[in-house]
């Protein structure tokens, strides 16, 4: 994968990132609208508004590398070391900007194996497509992808959580995911 591809792919990402802010924003828009004082709502509103801004920038850099896993889990064009970086400087700023050393080896660990389970995907799909068709191969990538989408939705919960449990402004309150 030469360069302008990879710029190309990164451009591809902004635009599935914007579309996908733009569908969020549009939920929130509606349920905003459909707002009632329960206390389901109102803890996680509450829960949003009261983190401080190390908080959030935390969370944002642990959704956007959700969505970079995800976009190049189903985009099928492998792992460089470019998007490698990617994800590894979103996970440090995740675990750094709210002092959370101790999880950083952690989540660099499952970083790089999300990243090797997303270079199995790219040769998976590689092989089936110009090597050899194969039904099991095709049910292996199948699991494979499905493996990828729920390890890392685990991954992005369990970053949330750390967010939460870290933020001394919520350290009274009981909020865990």
């Amino acid at each position: 994968m030469n360069n302008q591809d990879i710029q190309t792919e990164l451009i591809y990402f902004f635009f599935v990132s914007f579309l996908f802010l733009f569908i969020i924003g549009i939920i929130f828009r509606i349920f905003s609208k459909r707002f009632q004082f329960n206390k389901r709502n109102v803890e996680l509103y509450g829960l949003l508004m009261n983190m401080n801004n190390t908080s959030l920038i935390s969370i944002s850099a642990i959704t956007i590398q959700y969505l970079f896993v995800v976009f190049c889990t189903i985009s099928f064009h492998g792992m460089n070391i470019i998007y490698l970086s990617i994800i590894l400087i979103l996970v440090l700023i995740s675990e750094v900007v709210i002092d959370h050393f101790k999880g950083l080896p952690v989540s660099i660990l499952i970083a790089l194996i999300n990243c090797g389970a997303i270079h199995i995907v790219y040769l998976l799909y590689d092989y089936i497509t110009y090597e050899e068709f194969s039904y099991l191969l095709l049910i292996v990538l199948f699991l494979v992808i499905l493996f990828i989408f729920l390890y890392d939705t685990y991954n992005l919960f369990r970053g949330i959580n750390n967010v939460v449990v870290k933020n001394k402004y919520l350290k009274n309150k009981k909020y865990t995911l």
